[in-house]
């Protein structure tokens, strides 16, 4: 009898975890597509309507290489901040930080300024 209790408490707790697991997941995928179009549309507020759905269409083909550069830049400046908080900071380590999140954010600004200018070039093709 006690051991099926303490079974049904694990079972319980396992299926618990799993189902708070899934909605993570799932809330995370959801999360990470509205984020793709908040940015874009974000970015993109102050164009003309039908060239920013250009824009936002570039951006969003590019979610990949947008996504990989981000995740540089966010681990570029941790490592920034880890040497910059150590006491005392390593100057030659952290002047290669600083040169890596200025690499890694140019990278970010370089993939949208693109998809802008992409965007500029098929606004500016003649209508087949």
């Amino acid at each position: 009898m006690i051991a099926r209790r303490h079974l049904l408490w694990l079972v319980t707790g396992l299926l618990g975890l799993s189902l708070l697991g899934n909605v993570y997941a799932v809330s995370r995928l959801a999360g990470d597509r509205a984020g793709q179009a908040d940015f874009a549309e974000l970015t993109t507020r102050r164009f003309e309507p039908e060239f920013g759905r250009l824009v936002r269409r570039e951006l969003l083909g590019h979610v990949g290489e947008l996504r990989a550069a981000a995740a540089d830049l966010r681990a570029a400046r941790t490592r920034m901040f880890d040497l910059a908080a150590a006491n005392p900071p390593d100057p030659e380590a952290l002047a290669r930080a600083t040169a890596d999140v200025r690499s890694a954010f140019t990278r970010v600004q370089t993939l949208f300024h693109g998809s802008i200018v992409d965007a500029a070039r098929q606004a500016n093709r003649p209508a087949s």
